[in-house]
């Protein structure tokens, strides 16, 4: 199986909604899957198992969680199946829905039992079939795939004047603004708030400036721990914290020093917790779906490190995943912005230009976190990997990104 979550956004770039993509198999192992892929598990949920994997506090406080259902799981046992999240599962159906007494009775018996209700693909020709059966939805999905979504919405807003709107698959900032500026939609998806903001003149607070040039200290092959530690010295948050993580590693002495510590964790520890730990302090003021999305592909490239037969540069790997959407951090060109931070060539080569010996790992996990499940099955045909494999070190990199914020 694979599994994914991708958020939607409101206008201020909080995250509204998560919304489950999912297959439960192969699609070039089984072809059929290519013209049917959504009757995928029929009357099962596919994917809900990641939620296993996750406590409600890893996701945002009160978003929903939208799952995808079909005319046929509509009428399985949906209320023991979707047992967590309580008040925050959305529905998400299409226009294999009819408008009939039989959907309309079971939309009913789930709204009644607090679920909410979207839909998305359905036609404006057939919108007006659908108003009865509509009235007890949440939310209108518009795709920009199918013409432009404001002029859509404007047409659906005609018949449908109460319900919330979504645009999804917005690719560009302009049309995310152009959305936004309508004032029709409430809610926003796409990959629009990957794409950087491109302007002239950036400002870096002196703080970020000293986290970037700690960073471009620390990933360089070699460096002096003495050295680092007399600049962690100099910042009472990250003193606070190493020795935190030190007294961890110990049990019958304490860590009174930060030369101690840094002793301690050695480069390779050192070198990793001082760069997930910066990388935070440079996301701060930025939305935090970004700061997870980096944490999340950090750790899901370093899982995948030994199935790309890169097991010996997990390390890099790993800053790669982190540093991928750096440039939407610092609100500079990725090739500048990597130069700020110091990282190795092959990273680079990956992030600036698509190429190189990661390229093909990174373009793998664009293509799962975007739920491209066609692509993602191409690429395990073409890298001989097995699908447990990568479901489980997707699972693997949610966890851990919610133990980090686990006070042990």
């Amino acid at each position: 199986m694979l599994a994914t979550l991708v958020p939607l956004f409101f206008e201020d770039m909080s995250v509204a909604s998560y919304c489950l993509y999912a297959q439960k198999e192969n699609m070039f192992e089984h072809p059929h899957l290519l013209g049917a892929g959504k009757y995928d598990g029929a009357g099962s949920i596919v994917g809900i198992e990641v939620f296993d994997s996750i406590s409600e506090t890893d996701l945002i406080d009160n978003c929903s969680i939208i799952i995808p259902i079909n005319n046929i799981s509509l009428f399985s046992n949906i209320e023991q199946q979707l047992t967590r999240f309580q008040g925050r599962i959305m529905l998400l159906l299409d226009q294999s829905i009819k408008p009939e007494d039989s959907y309309n009775k079971r939309i009913v018996d789930l709204k009644n039992k607090g679920f909410k209700l979207a839909i998305k693909d359905l036609p404006l020709a057939n919108v007006e079939d659908y108003k009865t059966l509509l009235k007890d939805f949440d939310l209108f999905l518009v795709n920009s795939d199918t013409g432009d979504v404001v002029e859509q919405a404007k047409a659906f807003r005609k018949v449908l004047p109460s319900i919330d709107f979504c645009a999804e698959n917005l690719h560009s900032k302009e049309e995310f603004d152009a959305a936004k500026d309508s004032g029709l939609f409430k809610i926003f998806e796409g990959t629009f708030f990957r794409i950087p903001i491109n302007t002239q003149d950036t400002e870096v607070t002196p703080i970020k400036m000293n986290y970037m040039k700690l960073m471009s200290v620390i990933n360089r092959p070699d460096f002096d721990l003495e050295d680092v530690a007399n600049v962690i010295g100099q910042d009472p948050a990250l003193s606070i914290e190493l020795l935190k993580i030190a007294n961890k590693l110990t049990l019958n002495s304490n860590i009174r020093s930060i030369q101690q510590a840094t002793a301690l964790l050695g480069q390779r520890e050192l070198r990793r917790w001082l760069n997930t730990t910066l990388f935070n302090g440079l996301a701060a003021g930025k939305p935090n779906e970004i700061t997870r999305l980096s944490l999340i592909r950090a750790r899901f490239a370093e899982n995948l490190a030994l199935v790309f037969d890169y097991a010996m540069r997990k390390d890099e790997l790993f800053l790669m995943g982190l540093f991928s959407l750096l440039n939407l951090i610092l609100d500079m060109p990725m090739e500048e912005a990597l130069t700020q931070v110091g990282v190795s060539n092959e990273i680079k080569k990956a992030l600036v230009s698509g190429d190189g010996i990661f390229a093909p790992q990174l373009d793998f996990l664009l293509s799962y976190e975007a739920g491209d499940w066609q692509e993602v099955s191409r690429l395990m045909v073409l890298h001989d990997i097995e699908m447990h494999v990568v479901y489980d070190a997707y699972v693997e990199a949610l966890k851990w990104y919610g133990n980090m914020f686990i006070e042990h």
